[in-house]
């Protein structure tokens, strides 16, 4: 008997490795999900990359025959090569609903659709209140996208990767003509989809996430944290006799008092410390760089170069760094501190600052790239 039970892991392993190597164009589950009746039932053969129905009652005529034996092969090949869609239970039509209802702003819209899915005939008032609002075909996007992430959900569940219809159009465009594709090219084909994202922390601090991406070979991978940040300036400045002006403050990532140019967050007008997909900001990069210089060392200066614009850490947030140079800064007042600012101001030499640098002492990333670009520039 262990001899057995061995060959039964062996092809339970086999098996999942199979379906590791399966990729399952997504229209041909998303359109299976369109088409659900409860008429039929419907199964994915992944041997010819196809979906196959048999019906749930018979016809009493030769079709009947021809779905005999269809139900057969999908017996013989169950969860092998044969695997059961979704049906008019998995898809939750009420709940995409819901769903739908929930994500109207609130007001009028949201609360007659509410009571319109209350009780029985709720579909059908549901259609009709949707129309009377011209709301069709935000109704349509919104549960296409439903039926999409079920899509995805049904192959990841059976161990599937899979890509859609876009991806296979991009792909079969990308160097279609003979040509092979240059550095940054979309033929690449290198991105990876979002699939999902939950908001773990999103305060007036930090947006914080956990997502799903698909890569480009179909294959899903969960999960990935990231953060949303507000984006910020660093100013490299200089003062009349040359010497640059440094802050000493606590940077509670690495718990220890650093040496860094003067840097801060632009202003958001929505007073988030965290972006989003509309420009929230209440001033330009110069504009706040001109603000931080003061606050933060009560230093002006009328001599100001754009170095650059850089992702703060693309691998894992969503901001962008603003590096500026300052030239001949003069001291015009005091610092105006923020209360949780606690700095002191330094001034330090060129070689000062490239010996910190060379020994680990100044530990800011992002700080020492707009320092070499000062300096080149």
């Amino acid at each position: 008997m262990k001899g057995s039970g061995e060959g039964e892991k062996s092809m339970d392993s086999d098996l999942q490795k199979k379906q590791k190597k399966v990729i399952v164009p997504l229209d041909l589950v998303y359109g299976a999900i369109e088409e659900v009746s409860d008429s039929w039932r419907q199964y994915l053969d992944i041997e010819e990359m196809k979906v196959v129905s048999v019906p749930e009652f018979p016809f009493g005529d030769e079709e009947d025959q021809e779905s005999q034996e269809l139900e057969d092969m999908i017996e013989e090949g169950w969860q092998t090569r044969f695997f059961g869609l979704p049906s008019k239970f998995d898809i939750h039509e009420y709940h995409i609903m819901e769903e739908f209802v929930w994500s109207l702003p609130e007001g009028k819209q949201q609360n007659t659709l509410e009571s319109a899915i209350q009780g029985r005939g709720a579909f059908r008032r549901f259609k009709d209140t949707v129309y009377r609002f011209g709301l069709e075909q935000k109704w349509y996007d919104f549960q296409a996208e439903k039926y999409r992430e079920l899509a995805m959900e049904w192959c990841e569940s059976h161990g599937f990767g899979y890509r859609d219809g876009k991806a296979e159009e991009k792909t079969a465009g990308a160097g279609g003509n003979g040509t092979e594709p240059k550095n940054g090219d979309e033929g690449e084909n290198l991105a990876w989809e979002e699939i999902r994202t939950e908001h773990i922390v999103q305060d007036e601090w930090i947006d914080f996430k956990k997502s799903a991406y698909r890569f480009p070979d179909g294959s899903v991978f969960e999960p990935y944290y990231s953060y949303s940040r507000r984006d910020y300036v660093v100013i490299v400045a200089s003062d009349l006799e040359g010497k640059y002006l440094c802050v000493r403050q606590f940077r509670q990532g690495i718990k220890k008092v650093t040496t860094e140019f003067p840097a801060g967050g632009i202003e958001r007008k929505d007073g988030k410390e965290y972006g989003g997909p509309q420009d929230y900001s209440a001033e330009d990069a110069l504009a706040a760089a001109k603000r931080e210089l003061l606050e933060e060392t009560g230093y002006e200066s009328d001599e100001w170069r754009h170095l650059l614009t850089v992702p703060s850490n693309a691998t894992i947030a969503d901001n962008y760094a603003h590096l500026f140079a300052a030239g001949n800064c003069r001291r015009v007042s005091g610092q105006a501190l923020d209360e949780t600012e606690f700095l002191n101001i330094t001034r330090h030499s060129a070689q000062e600052i490239e010996e910190q640098i060379a020994q680990g002492e100044f530990q800011q990333a992002i700080h020492i790239t707009a320092w070499l670009l000062a300096l080149k520039r």
